[in-house]
């Protein structure tokens, strides 16, 4: 069972944002002079976690009927009766409950602001039957994960932070429109708000094309913001490059490929956040070192 629930909410997928909030970790340490421990950046990992386990077993719940109507949703654990939307509710409660403890043991005010951001959380997994927003919305929700690391650990939102939030909401909304192509047919034949059901899929090609081009900046920005250096850099060349070649492999037109778009979505976004990760810290890591004289 335990491998059904890590399945349901694709832990494996964490690895898109929560680098994103782990580098939120290193600017506030490096920049903003804050003591950080290893047991506040664990509370951070594990109230993450929660938090996108409680998002995604919402999700489940919400979308389990139109789930088992969809021939590449329908193998979904709680369709294929694996799991029961009561146990799905008991995971979606233990989640929350997750949250709520590690948010208040970071501080109060993380443990306050969980409670808007968990309502529009669960509010994403509704939105796309009314408006084809839905994909801003889940870009905007996921994108507050660093603004919630800056309130746990500073209690306040500087330009940096901002910038790390429209940097992974416009990245987040970008490959999500182009993952909902898959069901451009399905989400017609069901009356779904998807933009590309809805706008059509070359509008939404462009959409998605428009918002990565304001993650790059969002990218780049941050590093002069912060100050950053060679390695940080290094890792905007490489992440420029994957968010390229996502949208080449993906194609347009006569030559979109459809079959390619899971493995755009998870390989190449798993390399951009990672790099994201990993260059920043070895920025953050070597600088740190040269000014201590080592």
């Amino acid at each position: 069972m335990i491998r059904d629930f890590s399945r349901m909410v694709k832990l494996s997928h964490t690895v898109f944002a929560l680098p994103f909030a782990l580098v939120a970790v290193m600017i506030i340490w490096d920049q903003h002079l804050v003591r950080i421990t290893w047991l506040d950046t664990v509370f951070i990992v594990l109230a993450f976690t929660g938090v996108r386990s409680f998002s995604m077993a919402i999700n489940r719940i919400a979308d389990a009927r139109i789930d088992a109507m969809n021939p590449r949703t329908s193998g979904r654990e709680i369709p294929r009766g694996k799991l029961t939307i009561g146990q799905v509710w008991f995971f979606a409660a233990f989640s929350l409950l997750v949250v709520w403890i590690f948010s208040y043991l970071l501080s109060p005010v993380a443990f306050v602001v969980s409670f808007p951001a968990l309502i529009l959380l669960a509010g994403y997994s509704y939105s796309k039957r009314f408006t084809w927003f839905c994909h801003l919305w889940l870009g905007a929700v996921i994108g507050m994960a660093p603004l919630a690391v800056y309130i746990a650990l500073t209690q306040s939102l500087p330009l940096d932070a901002w910038i790390l939030f429209v940097t992974l909401s416009t990245y987040i909304a970008g490959f999500d429109i182009l993952y909902s192509i898959q069901d451009v047919d399905f989400d017609r034949k069901m009356n779904l708000y998807s933009m590309p059901s809805r706008l059509g899929i070359t509008s939404s090609l462009w959409i998605s094309a428009v918002l990565h081009l304001f993650s790059i900046a969002g990218f780049i920005s941050l590093g002069i913001n912060i100050h950053a250096h060679v390695y940080y850099f290094m890792g905007n060349v490489l992440i420029i490059f994957m968010i390229f070649a996502e949208h080449v492999v993906i194609g347009w037109g006569s030559r979109l490929n459809r079959d390619k778009i899971p493995v755009a979505f998870f390989n190449y976004n798993s390399v951009v956040s990672l790099s994201f990760l990993i260059f920043t810290f070895l920025d953050v890591v070597n600088f740190s070192l040269s000014n201590s004289g080592l």
